[in-house]
């Protein structure tokens, strides 16, 4: 080529050298404008937030997303919960759009299918070059779990005692009200623990370091099903001899005398019982007692306990119907002397 070159004319010979010259800087400025071009496109926002939401979303870098969202698991789970969950939570057409902006900062969010999982912002440096800046996860949590339970159980959540921190709402058992001075009181505590990622295992030890499990009412709340003491059945043949002649006696099938050596003299109850003149009597000629039921056996201390009492107290009448009336009545009674006397009594709903 350069021999052809030499043996044309001289014009012909700088024509050729020119034009090689001006193909070469070409070229070389080609490559060199495409390199500037190539950088200058990947400072622009456009191209910083595909490359970032490809990363990071596309690819799933939960390191990632976890660093830069500084989300931190609860002391009742680990970051490998919140792994999971963030892979659950993007596991459906994961797609990003711009949204509006203030200032040079550039907003985006991430859904996966119709829902927003995540956001991201991308600055500008001093050269104008985008950057991420900062990324936010707006992932659903599960709904907060609340639990009532009896004061003195505990509970635990994926292994982990739930401290005083987390409760909610503390109220009086049913028969605080009416204990003695000097017995311990029940109280109910609740709860109310949020932010989980998964379904938690839960584990309850009541007062007697027994497990126990929960059922769940309608609010949603799950309380404690307490699992009652041994029935002591001397006590409890006592206290039921003494709610059934108190049922008898206030339909005038025996007398206020035979009632008195079951319950305590003084309370409140006996002096209503006592006072008490005219009662309301279904009219009959006889009457049995069928049905007989003791649940709920409790023990507040070694003298103190109460039980759930219910039995149908049949009144008979020769021509007519029976009428059925239907006890179910939680009776109290504490140690006197050696003997268990009726303190208190509520009625069950």
């Amino acid at each position: 080529m350069i021999n052809k070159i030499k043996s044309l004319s001289l014009f012909y010979r700088i024509y050729f050298i020119s034009l090689i010259a001006f193909l070469v800087i070409l070229i070389a400025g080609s490559i060199i404008l495409s390199s500037v071009i190539g950088e200058y496109n990947k400072g622009l926002a456009e191209t910083v937030s595909e490359n970032f939401f490809n990363e990071t979303f596309t690819n799933l870098d939960t390191e990632k997303i976890i660093e830069m969202s500084g989300v931190t698991p609860s002391e009742f789970e680990t970051k490998d919960d919140i792994k999971n969950y963030i892979e659950k939570s993007m596991s459906d057409n994961l797609t990003y759009t711009s949204i509006s902006s203030e200032g040079d900062d550039k907003k985006y969010i991430v859904k996966s299918g119709d829902f927003k999982v995540a956001s991201f912002t991308l600055s500008a440096d001093e050269k104008g070059d985008y950057h991420p800046k900062s990324l936010e996860l707006h992932l659903s949590k599960s709904s907060k779990n609340v639990y009532k339970v009896l004061g003195n159980s505990t509970l635990y959540i994926n292994g982990v005692k739930v401290s005083d921190s987390y409760i909610t709402e503390r109220s009086e058992h049913i028969s605080s009200s009416v204990l003695p001075e000097g017995v311990p009181k029940l109280e109910w505590v609740t709860y109310t623990v949020e932010g989980l990622t998964a379904t938690p295992d839960i584990k309850l030890l009541d007062r007697n370091g027994i497990e126990t499990d929960f059922s769940q009412d309608n609010s949603g709340v799950y309380n404690e099903n307490i699992i009652y003491d041994e029935q002591d059945a001397d006590i409890v043949e006592r206290v039921l001899k003494g709610a059934k002649q108190y049922a008898i006696c206030m339909q005038e099938d025996a007398s206020k005398a035979s009632v008195f050596p079951y319950f305590e003299r003084g309370t409140d109850l006996y002096e209503s019982f006592r006072m008490v003149e005219n009662f309301f009597v279904w009219d009959h000629s006889s009457y049995e007692i069928l049905d007989e039921k003791v649940t709920e056996f409790l023990r507040y201390d070694e003298n103190t306990v109460s039980m759930r009492i219910s039995f149908t107290h049949v009144l008979k009448k020769y021509g007519h119907e029976d009428y059925k009336d239907i006890t179910d009545i939680t009776y109290y009674a504490r140690n006197i002397g050696g003997k268990y006397m009726i303190f208190a009594r509520h009625n069950n709903a």
